[in-house]
């Protein structure tokens, strides 16, 4: 990509522009409607007391002729075939479409939902019967293509790696949703593997079978489900991070890479994160996964695959746990907040900032995520608007196995600044520059979520309270 050249944004959806936001502003109209109904209702009732009174119904003695004029008047404003009273009939009528119309758009929703998870529910046990079934040929295709490897010198496997490697890449960039399903299949492939064992309990999906979820809950339990942790301050240390207010989401995610860049820095500092003051307001940086090893090599990475499994199950984790020491220790209790993380880092910031527990403590008014998946989360208190970015072609926030809710407070950007490299994909460098196309973006669902940063306080310019680091470890 040129320099100075924004990468596009291929879809918002979610926010105070979003699907759900029209259903509320459908159903606060419905109930205008009914509140004016009732106004005309009323409005009626007021006409015949007043032709009941009984100084009036004496003066129709001196004045019969207009006292009968002012009577049919009256009776024809109120109960009459044009009168308030049908009107407000008709206006009921027109509240109660709009009900019926948006309880069936919802029921189209959840209709959808529940056929998509019973799709790729059966498409995972289909995958292990297939692959059971095809395992000779399989075998034989495996043994054919070693043969052929073994053959080749050093430099042409690895370019065969590489190509190999790319053409994964630009498949997954071309087809994100073929990995999406093939991973929202991840319960039912389990649940095959283990049939009758009750170790994949449905319950938390939209369907009676198991789910991603129940998956990954029944890999972090095989990994111990280890939730303890240790929390140190790194004393006098800020890396490269800046100590200006930020300005915008780009200067969000520029200060995440800094954060992110401590243990690429010195691998000692590993579980790293920083919180920045802004005024009375605070900013944590939540940076991503350290070990990506499937079964962790140390007992000491808080940001393992342990922790990844833990967060896609809705389970608590030693991160999560962490990062909330961390805040206390810094002096943040009772304090409005802002979660800005990267990859595990933005699950966690989600999950944190739904859990009653954690909002015991913190105020969380803001949460920014960079290729996070955060589906898991399914709702987020009313008090907190996050915005998630993802990029095409990075797997990372496609582990959830499915697309984020869609709810008024809560945006998800995706934009197209991809290739066939998969881990290139979900560096932070194309996150900053997804963020600056939404700061430049005029959709309404974004710009929204810009002004309300601002006008919080998170947003700004000038220089910054203090910034101090803390590391979480296991």
């Amino acid at each position: 990509m040129t320099s100075g050249t924004l990468p596009p944004i291929e879809s918002v959806s979610g926010g105070s522009h979003g699907v759900e936001a029209g259903y509320e502003q459908m159903l606060a109209l419905a109930e205008r409607y009914e509140r004016q109904a009732g106004d005309f209702v009323e409005m009626a009732g007021l006409g015949a007391r007043i032709m009941a009174n009984g100084d009036l119904l004496e003066s129709a003695i001196l004045s019969p002729i207009s006292f009968g004029d002012a009577e049919v008047q009256v009776l024809d404003a109120t109960t009459g075939a044009n009168g308030l009273t049908v009107r407000a009939i008709g206006i009921e009528a027109d509240a109660l479409g709009v009900r019926a119309v948006i309880a069936a758009f919802k029921a189209s929703d959840s209709l959808s939902r529940h056929a998509m998870e019973m799709l790729d529910n059966a498409l995972g046990q289909l995958l292990l019967a297939g692959t059971v079934a095809a395992l000779p040929a399989l075998l034989a295709a495996g043994g054919i293509s070693y043969a052929y490897y073994s053959t080749l010198s050093p430099e042409e496997q690895e370019a065969l790696k590489a190509q190999l490697a790319e053409d994964l890449g630009q498949l997954l960039h071309d087809h994100p949703e073929l990995a999406q399903h093939l991973i929202n299949g991840g319960g039912g492939l389990l649940q095959n593997l283990v049939p009758g064992l009750g170790l994949l309990n449905p319950g938390d999906g939209p369907i009676n079978q198991a789910t991603t979820n129940d998956a990954a809950r029944l890999l972090s339990l095989l990994l111990g489900n280890d939730t303890d942790y240790q929390v140190n301050p790194i004393a006098d240390f800020t890396g490269g991070a800046s100590n200006e207010v930020p300005g915008s989401l780009s200067d969000l995610m520029k200060q995440l890479d800094a954060t992110n860049q401590i243990d690429q820095d010195d691998p000692r500092l590993h579980g790293a994160i920083q919180i920045q003051q802004v005024g009375d307001k605070y900013i944590v940086y939540i940076p991503g996964t350290d070990d990506m090893s499937p079964i962790p090599q140390d007992g000491e990475h808080a940001r393992d695959m342990e922790t990844n499994y833990q967060l896609i199950g809705g389970m608590d984790s030693a991160y999560g746990r962490g990062i909330q020491q961390a805040m206390l220790d810094a002096g943040l209790e009772g304090k409005d907040v802002m979660l800005v993380g990267h990859s595990q880092g933005g699950m966690v910031s989600t999950s944190l900032a739904a859990d009653p527990e954690f909002a015991r403590h913190f105020n969380v008014e803001h949460v920014v995520t960079a290729g996070s998946p955060t589906a898991q989360v399914t709702h987020l208190p009313d008090s907190t608007h996050a915005i998630h970015f993802e990029n095409r072609g990075d797997a990372v926030p496609l582990l959830d196995g499915e697309d984020n809710p869609d709810q008024p407070n809560r945006t998800t950007v995706k934009f197209d600044e991809g290739s066939s490299d998969i881990g290139d994909n979900h560096g932070l460098g194309h996150y900053a520059n997804g963020a600056a196309a939404a700061d430049a973006s005029t959709n309404g669902s974004i710009q929204d979520e810009i002004t309300r940063m601002h006008d919080d306080g998170y947003l700004g310019s000038g220089t910054s309270g203090p910034l101090v680091s803390y590391q979480v470890t296991r």
